[in-house]
């Protein structure tokens, strides 16, 4: 199974991975870490699964860029890019936020999730909330995982 895991932040991104990599027969996980290179990329490859942030820079952060301005509705703006290139690839979104936007726009982690139920279905599967500090992100992201698969009771899910 190829999957893209699109995440700016280091610690998530590698509980990510090695959380992938334990329920999955050998993936291909490939990432990128910001809305611009994460767009390209699902743009120009094939990917079976997308795990996306929603919160993230437009670009890269490098020695030399700062990653532009901030996108607290980046996944979203995925999300519609795809919908409107006819990339239909199962996404689901993992964030360590419960309210996004700023002043003029602000959305609670549950009107976030209906928005974008309704905007994307067949592409857009769930969101999951993704707190470091617990271990019931990887039960429901397992949850939303199996329903792909449709195997709910197998815990290695074979690529």
């Amino acid at each position: 199974m190829r999957i893209l895991i699109i995440e700016d932040d280091q610690n998530k991104r590698k509980q990510l991975v090695q959380y992938l990599n334990e329920i999955f027969n050998k993936p291909l996980l490939e990432y990128r870490l910001s809305y611009k290179s994460g767009l390209k990329e699902i743009i120009s490859e094939n990917y079976d699964l997308i795990i996306l942030d929603m919160s993230m820079p437009t670009f890269d952060i490098t020695n030399s860029e700062s990653g532009g301005k901030p996108l607290p509705f980046a996944g979203k703006e995925i999300l519609r890019q795809m919908k409107r290139r006819g990339i239909c690839v199962p996404t689901i979104v993992v964030t360590q936020f419960e309210r996004f936007g700023d002043y003029e726009r602000s959305l609670n982690l549950e009107e976030l999730k209906k928005e974008l139920e309704e905007e994307y279905e067949g592409i857009y599967l769930d969101t999951v909330y993704y707190n470091p500090a617990s271990s019931s992100w990887r039960k429901y992201l397992f949850d939303k995982l199996s329903m792909i698969k449709g195997n709910k009771d197998d815990k290695n899910i074979n690529s």
